[in-house]
């Protein structure tokens, strides 16, 4: 069986994606990485250059009273993909067992792994989700691109969308609260740098001020007291059944998106779509905005004529139907888990090619 450690739990659905690819896939086994000696020996980087590097490390390293030792590793419990269990190893426990692949999903992690990857005789890859990084493509004998990229390298690499399950984001009609206006994106209450609110969080208050028939929601950890704000739920389930319920999708996002699993859910769930949409020209989410089919730009329109929009989409029961069904079958025509995975795994088969990878 390939064994794989990767350092993606520093985001949820990243890792979940992996282990849906990895695990439930393949048939394969994924760790990550356990305690701190990963920091003490400059493997795990993330940050390190900043104040608070080593308390950032703390959050994605540090063992919990609930772990269960199961011997050759840990299990945790992913209390944000339920019924889904984590397997946890120390260094001292993946210098003493076999590993097939490392994986690096963070940049600053990169040549820390591929030194370990090097040391235990692994092969060291590298996935990207995030817009404008640089990274060491020089060190990976392979990489999984779920974002758009400048620079290519000249080792085998696929580029793929990250997996979520479809049983929870799944398309469904009518929404069962038609006058809920909602956003996903976590601090869209953004300052310019100054203090100020950003412009994104200014249209949006602009934009319910001027539907006020209608619920505007804001779903997230930032800002919670917006007078906006509704929730932080904890599991991705409980997201996809708020994004099934409200009647139009909100997405103003300018800023660090790569892959974008907000907006590739909102797209799977079938919304309507009121977003940025200009900014994902050259993303891996642009071919999802087709505007006036799937989608509206707010980049290319006024507020007055947004809020048009939005009004005929809370009333209009035809025309809401037919967008929302062209953003879910738009969705399903741009993403393929299936060719994606079989794209990754002929890579790999490759890359592997001196040990077994199961059919």
């Amino acid at each position: 069986m390939i064994r794989v450690l990767a350092d993606g739990s520093h985001h949820g659905d990243l890792y979940e994606s992996l282990l849906l690819l990895f695990e439930d896939r393949f048939g394969w086994q994924v760790f990550r990485p356990y305690d701190m000696s990963f920091w003490d020996a400059n493997i795990w980087n993330y940050e390190r250059h900043m104040s608070h590097g080593e308390e950032i490390a703390r959050q994605y390293l540090i063992p919990y009273s609930t772990d269960r030792d199961m011997g050759d590793w840990w299990e945790r419990d992913d209390d944000t993909h339920p019924p889904r269990v984590h397997k946890l190893v120390s260094l001292e426990q993946v210098r003493s067992q076999r590993f097939d692949i490392v994986l690096a999903t963070l940049a600053e992690n990169e040549a820390g792994l591929a030194g370990l990857a090097a040391e235990i005789g692994a092969v060291f890859g590298i996935q990207l989700g995030n817009e404008g990084t640089v990274n060491r493509y020089d060190l990976a004998a392979f990489s999984m691109f779920s974002t758009t990229r400048e620079h290519l390298p000249w080792t085998p690499y696929v580029f793929y969308h990250q997996e979520f399950s479809l049983a929870d984001f799944r398309f469904e009609y009518p929404p069962t609260e038609n006058d809920v206006v909602a956003t996903w994106v976590q601090c869209l209450a953004s300052t310019d740098g100054e203090g100020r609110p950003g412009e994104d969080w200014l249209r949006f208050v602009r934009l319910a001020m001027m539907t006020p028939d209608l619920r505007w929601y804001h779903h997230g950890h930032c800002n919670q007291d917006s007078g906006y704000w509704r929730s932080n739920v904890k599991t991705s389930a409980e997201v996809a059944a708020q994004m099934r319920a409200a009647r139009v999708g909100i997405h103003f996002k300018r800023w660090s998106d790569g892959y974008g699993h907000v907006v590739h859910n909102l797209f799977a769930v079938g919304k309507p779509v009121v977003a940025t949409a200009s900014y994902y020209t050259d993303k891996m989410a642009g071919p999802l905005f087709v505007d006036g089919v799937t989608s509206f730009d707010v980049q290319t329109r006024s507020d007055v004529e947004v809020a048009q929009i939005i009004r005929r989409l809370s009333i209009d029961h035809e025309f809401h139907q037919r967008i929302s069904e062209a953003s879910a079958a738009r969705f399903r025509e741009i993403v393929d888990f299936d060719a994606d995975a079989a794209a990754i795994r002929t890579m790999l088969e490759g890359v592997l090619s001196d040990r077994r990878v199961p059919a």
